[in-house]
């Protein structure tokens, strides 16, 4: 039997759910970093995030690189106040 550290609530996020959390936390420059780490053209690397192509391995980088940041209508609405 292995043992995890994950909690017993974990669910995994789906393919859509990634592509759409990459999405509201984008910032300039990121397409190409990811590009750049995936080794695929950044205009691939944009389509696939933009829906017209499937890629796994893309769209977990670009996932684990967004993943801590604030989405960009909460970092927006704080700028204005």
């Amino acid at each position: 039997m292995q043992t995890t550290n994950r909690p017993s609530s974990y669910t995994k996020l789906s393919y859509i759910q990634k592509v759409s959390r990459v999405n509201r936390k984008l910032r300039i420059g990121d397409i190409t970093k990811v590009a750049t780490t995936t080794g695929f053209s950044p205009n691939y690397t944009s389509e696939v995030l933009s829906g017209k192509y499937f890629n796994d391995r893309i769209v977990n980088e670009a996932y684990d690189m967004t993943r801590g940041r604030i989405a960009n209508p909460v970092k927006l609405s704080s700028l204005e106040a």
